[in-house]
């Protein structure tokens, strides 16, 4: 049941997400390491006539100031950069979804041996 809830609330905020989010060109204007191989990146973007300035910790192959790249940002948040792949919410879901199957598998094969243990101790008697 935990399962469910939490796939349920996974697609909910993952639809959520690309839904009320839009795709707009930023500049790279700072680019720092980390510790873990992430990359501090700041990037500055207009949306809705106002001008914004961010900073988004990423892996990314190569970038550099200067680069114009598109990042995505939520549309009542705009200074919220998004930085979840779509590729990375479908892997989550069907993640999700292939767990809460074999959790059903389970539960059935439970179901099953014990019913079938029910009734070998029927015939033992």
């Amino acid at each position: 049941m935990v399962g469910v809830i939490i796939f349920v609330i996974s697609v909910v905020t993952s639809y959520k997400t690309y839904t009320g989010s839009e795709i707009i060109k930023a500049n790279v204007i700072n680019v720092s390491g980390t510790k873990n191989g992430m990359l501090e990146v700041k990037y500055r973007y207009s949306y809705d006539n106002k001008k914004y300035e961010e900073n988004v910790r990423q892996s990314v192959d190569e970038i550099k100031v200067g680069d114009k790249k598109e990042i995505r940002i939520r549309k009542s948040i705009p200074e919220k950069i998004i930085i979840t792949t779509m590729t990375t919410a479908i892997c989550t879901i069907i993640a999700f979804t292939l767990c809460f199957i074999a959790s059903l598998g389970v539960l059935v094969a439970v179901a099953w041996l014990a019913d079938l243990d029910e009734e070998i101790r029927e015939r033992r008697f």
